[in-house]
């Protein structure tokens, strides 16, 4: 994949402002409210633009004119005094990163989640958190890339799937064109992984044709997601658990397998979630029983 990519960069300006997109636009569909639509988008709903404000925090629905606040009124954007991290799974460290990071120019930095009332007053609750890799300016659609699943014996493929953030609008894609997004060799290959993650990745950027029937993007802006990095804990009266919950305690019912965990990891996942991490140990273990 990486040598196509490279080999559409000098297309990408060239042609971007040529072809239309069909990922622009605001969808009807669901209006970017999260639930049952998000099962059938990869969960791309939810997403706002993060930036401080006085008195707080601002926060605007990506690719929407309108944000609906907490207390039901229609805005551009919406400001709460209180980011509440507690679903997040991050360090206070890595939250600060966060806000800290919202007090840059541009959109440098995108959070999911949803608004909340607080007491008499109102809170976000942060579920996801990503940050712009470098400092260009993003413009364009937002989008969520990840495998499309599609198989080639041929290129140009289209390999990836971009779902257009809070929007119904999805495509197939054969390439991303980096050169808008300043970023390094090193960093287009780390945003080539994340897309093959459990989350994708998240670009913004234009429409450019690759070929008369292949469509790609351009990426003004590339961002990387805040990983999950509470610890997580073993517990049970097993030790069969692994959970972000310390002191977890269940029924004394011994099954064989739970020998097996002592040789496993209790670790975060790639999603986000804690678990056993299955390695040789483990999987010697089981085969064993």
């Amino acid at each position: 994949m990486k040598t196509l990519l490279v080999a559409v960069v000098a297309l990408g300006s060239a042609c971007a402002a040529d072809v239309g997109d069909d990922l622009a636009g605001e969808s009807t569909t669901d209006d970017g409210v999260a639930g049952k639509a998000d099962a059938a988008t990869d969960g791309v709903y939810t997403y706002f633009q993060l930036h401080t404000a006085s008195g707080g925090y601002s926060l605007a629905r990506i690719n929407r004119s309108t944000t609906v606040c907490a207390n039901g009124a229609t805005k551009a954007s919406c400001t709460v005094p209180t980011l509440d991290w507690s679903e997040a799974n991050l360090t206070a460290a890595s939250s600060t990163k966060v806000t800290d990071a919202a007090g840059g120019a541009g959109v440098p930095a995108v959070v999911r989640g949803r608004f909340a009332k607080h007491g008499s007053a109102y809170r976000f609750v942060v579920t996801e958190a990503w940050l712009a890799e470098s400092g260009s300016v993003a413009s364009g659609v937002f989008a969520k890339i990840t495998p499309s699943g599609v198989r080639c014996i041929t290129t140009p493929c289209p390999t990836m799937k971009e779902h257009s953030l809070d929007n119904s609008y999805t495509a197939n894609i054969a390439a991303i064109d980096w050169s808008l997004a300043q970023l390094s060799e090193r960093e287009i290959s780390a945003f080539d992984d994340e897309i093959a993650s459990p989350f994708g990745t998240i670009i913004a950027g234009d429409r450019f044709s690759v070929s008369s029937s292949m469509k790609g993007r351009t990426a003004t802006a590339a961002f990387h997601r805040v990983p999950a990095d509470l610890p997580c804990y073993r517990g049970g009266c097993s030790g069969e658990v692994c959970s972000a919950q310390e002191g977890v305690i269940t029924t004394c019912l011994w099954q064989p397998e739970y020998a097996c965990d002592q040789a496993a990891t209790c670790e975060r996942q790639a999603t986000g979630e804690c678990g056993f991490t299955h390695d040789d140990a483990y999987n010697t273990c089981i085969s064993g029983l």
